[in-house]
Formats: structure tokens, C-alpha cells, sequence
């Protein structure tokens, strides 16, 4: 994947993360407008409440992203949230469309969950594409693996290539930089699953293909000019290395897929009627919690969970207990 940068008078958009999500916001804002009409609302009270909605969530994944993403940046640095540093967090952007929504329902005295019915398909329609932008700009990828659906994105990505970048300093100038590349990348790969990067394509013109095949090139008793020869195959400082990992943008975007065919089934359903708000945070809650094992960008709070895990757990509970007070509550008033 290469990203494309664009920069057109005040206009700059990096990777395909920014116009993508102003097309999804577009795509979104029309899609809702057609259901809410269709629902019963004039077009002025939905054109106030969609900004309500996307501004507060506009508001919550930047607060969400240096809370639970970026926190040790955050907590150095209180003002990074208020400067082009970092980025916006889909989780936390989903929940503050949600609460964007129910401040103006509440402010109008409007049905909030008669108007979920309608809006809970096209925001699940949204977060399944999305993941797509994330994988074409190299953002939000997965562990390292070596199964053969695992993926590398273009060096030109600065998403995907900060991590590698910062644990460049380890190896470059070692004297067995395979050795420490081995021990950084243990837990999840070996040198056979590391390809050689594009920074050594040359090399492969020479029939090496991943980093195991350059072990040859580092014998322990190395004198005299062998530097120099590392010199000239661009093997010394060692090149900036990184592995394959999950398509984890991939793997929600198809979850995500069947959630909205489920999603609009579920809709033609009586006992989903003032519930649908409830039955979207129950799937997107276990999408999160599950996508996360797979996560490369894991920010631990205990054990092996990640402050997303613990969010969407809350989100996946949340939804089912609001589920059956609301089913109480209209069995009752029958």
C-alpha cells in the first residue's frame, strides 16, 4: 500500500486517512438523512442533530486517543491534545457520536432510541468501511506473524513505519544486528519471517530474501575491511527492518460486514424496535474486544487486556443490560 499525500492550497491530507473519513462523513450524512426522513423527522431537526453528533464524536476520539492510546505522551504533555500531534481514536469517535446524539435528543425532547432505530445501521456502515483507509495507509495494523495472510505496507507509510523507526537505534550500529533483530522480534517471528526490506531490495537481485539468509554475511571472526563490505551493501548502519503482521483493519472491516447484514435483518423485528442502540453497542463491543488480541498498537491497563478491551467489555455489558431494562420497560406499558 502506498499513501497518497495531497496538498492543494490550505487543503493537506496525509495517507488516505483524511478524505476518506470527509467521503464516509458525506456518504453518512446523506444515507441518515434518508432514513431519518423516512422515520418521521423534519430535515432541520436532523441536519442540527448529525452536527451534534459528529462534532461531539470529532471531540471524544481526540480526548480517547491520548487517554487510552497515547497516554504516557498525554500525561507528559497535557497540551498535545490541543496541537496537530497524535490522531483520533474510532472507539472513542463512535461513543461520542452516540452521545452527540442523545444531548440534542434530550434537548429537543425527542425519542433518542427512536431515532437509533434508524441511525445505528448507517453509523455500523461506516465503521466497516473505514478499517479500509487504516489499511491503505498502513495505520492500525497487527502483531507481527508469519502466517502467510500476514502483510507489510509501503516504508513510505509513516503510520507503519514510527514503531520500526524507534527501535532502529537497538541494532543499526551493532556489531551482530541480527542477533538483537532476533531477541526484538521473538515473542512473535524469527529471522525467516522477516523479509528483507525495500531499503535492501539490491539484495534481493542477489537471492537473499529474508533476514535469516544475511546471517551468512556476519561470521563471529569478521577482520579487516569486512565493515567496508557491509558498508557497500547497505548493511551497515543495519537498515531499519520490520516483520509481517495480521491485517487487523481487514479482519474488522469483514466482521464488521457480517454485523450490518445482521444488523438489517435484525431491524425487520419487533423485539428490536427502540432497541437497535443496544444491539449495536453488543456486536461492536465484542468486534473491539476481540479485534484487539490482534492489535500491534496494545496499550495495556492489567493482565492482557488493553484500555479498548476494558471499554468495549464495558460497551458489550452496557448493551445487554440496556437491552432488557428496555424490554422490561415496554412489557410493562403493555
Amino acid at each position: 500500500m502506498y499513501p497518497v499525500n495531497v496538498d492543494f492550497w490550505i487543503f493537506h491530507f496525509r495517507g488516505y486517512e483524511g478524505h476518506w473519513a470527509v467521503g464516509i462523513l458525506i456518504m453518512g450524512f446523506f444515507y441518515q438523512k434518508h432514513r431519518s426522513l423516512k422515520a418521521g423527522y423534519a430535515l432541520d431537526w436532523y441536519e442540527k442533530a448529525w452536527a451534534y453528533a459528529i462534532l461531539s464524536g470529532m471531540i471524544f476520539a481526540r480526548v480517547f486517543h491520548f487517554l487510552f492510546w497515547d497516554t504516557k505522551a498525554f500525561l507528559n504533555e497535557p497540551t498535545l491534545i490541543f496541537t496537530a500531534t497524535g490522531g483520533f481514536a474510532i472507539l472513542g469517535g463512535t461513543i461520542g457520536t452516540a452521545f452527540g446524539a442523545w444531548v440534542y435528543c434530550q434537548i429537543t425532547k425527542v425519542n433518542f432510541l427512536h431515532w437509533c432505530d434508524s441511525l445505528m445501521i448507517p453509523l455500523t456502515l461506516g465503521l466497516c468501511i473505514s478499517r479500509f483507509s487504516c489499511f491503505l495507509n498502513g495505520d492500525a495494523y497487527g502483531l507481527p506473524t508469519s502466517h502467510f495472510f500476514g502483510v507489510t505496507f509501503s516504508e513510505d507509510s509513516d503510520a507503519w513505519m514510527a514503531e520500526w523507526r524507534a527501535l532502529h537505534h537497538l541494532y543499526a550500529n551493532a556489531k551482530d544486528p541480527l542477533t538483537i533483530i532476533s531477541q526484538i522480534f521473538s515473542p512473535y517471528v524469527n529471522l525467516a519471517d522477516l523479509p528483507i526490506p525495500d531499503s535492501l531490495a539490491h539484495l534481493r537481485q542477489m537471492g537473499y530474501e529474508n533476514l535469516a539468509q544475511l546471517t551468512s554475511l556476519y561470521p563471529p571472526t569478521a577482520t579487516g575491511d569486512y565493515q567496508s563490505k557491509l558498508v557497500a551493501l547497505g548493511l551497515y548502519p543495519f537498515p531499519v527492518v520490520y516483520p509481517k503482521v495480521h491485517p487487523a483493519q481487514i479482519y474488522e472491516v469483514v466482521i464488521m460486514f457480517f454485523v450490518l447484514l445482521a444488523m438489517y435483518k435484525l431491524e425487520t423485528f419487533d423485539f428490536s424496535k427502540e432497541r437497535m442502540f443496544f444491539i449495536f453497542w453488543m456486536f461492536y463491543g465484542l468486534n473491539r474486544f476481540l479485534i484487539e488480541f490482534f492489535r500491534g498498537d496494545r496499550n495495556i491497563i492489567f493482565g492482557n487486556l488493553t484500555y479498548a478491551q476494558v471499554i468495549s467489555l464495558g460497551l458489550f455489558i452496557g448493551g445487554i443490560v440496556g437491552f432488557m431494562i428496555k424490554t422490561k420497560l415496554m412489557k410493562t406499558k403493555t
